[in-house]
């Protein structure tokens, strides 16, 4: 990497930080992105997760993979213009993977911390695992969730370590019911929300694939006022009755969620696949505000990182 480009990325980062960081002391946020592959023949993402730095390299179509060392000098680079010190600093790689993959653990350190978003507690793993179970460019769906939950009965669909029923939880939420396939995760959420002072029966958790949960409670005739619905984009885990695939399978996943949900309920729905397209058919079902800009956060305007809609059924 030449002088030129290491100087030019370090002044960018420099500014953003500078004016991120007063946002964040305003908001209170602990956690927000400093650079988000701004430079084009640079495809990273930098986070900052409390005391610590997480720096992410993308695999990218038509750019060059970066040499290890310079991959290391960028890190360093990073760490030294925002006053990280070299272990507070995580280095990861994000391969493209093929249509059929999904990402596993990353290792087994168990390096943890716990930050603030908007008043509220969440547990980060920065080591082991590509994602820290908080995914920052949903702080504002999150925030919408809140504003949404008063006196409601939310479900938490694919809940990965369950910041939305954390949140519904401190809206007023009368219940919340948190579902995600993965123990692991449902503990973690558990975790998130005893931190918040959120124990009571009133907040149930369920491991269990989403298409059997989603079944079994339209059999029961359970419904929920609000529901959020935040998929993979893909998933193939034996312990599901079939393989998710977010594009093709869409559709059918909001209409089993409608039948489930209240009269005058909402469904949020959201996923980050980039090149995902809403069907038509879900109009049919259900009246839809595609709500992506108001819940992009500051610290990720302009980019595509996910897209989000609100869908009501249509009476």
């Amino acid at each position: 990497m030449t002088e030129q480009k290491l100087n030019k990325f370090t002044r960018l980062l420099k500014k953003k930080h500078s004016d991120l960081r007063k946002w964040a002391q305003q908001t209170g946020v602990t956690s927000y992105r400093v650079y988000n592959k701004d430079i084009g023949d640079l495809p990273f993402t930098i986070d900052i997760y409390g005391k610590y730095l997480l720096i992410v390299q993308y695999e990218q179509r038509g750019v060059a993979s970066l040499s290890a060392e310079d991959s290391q000098t960028l890190a360093e680079a990073a760490g030294k213009s925002l006053y990280f010190p070299e272990d507070r600093i995580f280095l990861k790689s994000r391969k493209k993977l093929s249509d059929r993959e999904q990402y596993t653990k990353y290792s087994a350190e168990n390096v943890t911390d716990y930050i603030e978003e908007f008043g509220l507690q969440f547990k980060v793993n920065l080591s082991d695992y590509i994602d820290t179970g908080l995914f920052l460019d949903h702080r504002d769906t999150r925030a919408l969730v809140r504003e949404s939950a008063a006196g409601k009965k939310v479900l938490n669909l694919f809940s990965y370590t369950g910041s939305f029923s954390v949140y519904a939880a401190a809206g007023g939420a009368v219940s919340t019911t948190t579902v995600d396939l993965s123990n692991v995760y449902i503990e973690w959420a558990k975790e998130n929300m005893a931190l918040n002072h959120f124990q009571s029966p009133s907040h149930e958790f369920f491991s269990i694939d989403v298409f059997k949960f989603i079944r079994e409670s339209a059999s029961e005739n359970k419904k929920w006022d609000l529901i959020i619905l935040d998929p993979p984009t893909f998933s193939n885990s034996r312990k599901m009755e079939k393989v998710l695939d977010i594009q093709r399978d869409h559709v059918d996943l909001i209409n089993k969620c409608l039948s489930i949900l209240t009269k005058n309920g909402v469904i949020i729905f959201s996923n980050n696949y980039s090149d995902f397209k809403l069907d038509p058919a879900v109009r049919e079902r259900g009246f839809v505000n595609n709500v992506t800009d108001e819940t992009m956060p500051e610290d990720f305007k302009g980019s595509r990182i996910h897209r989000c809609w609100t869908i009501e059924k249509r009476k």
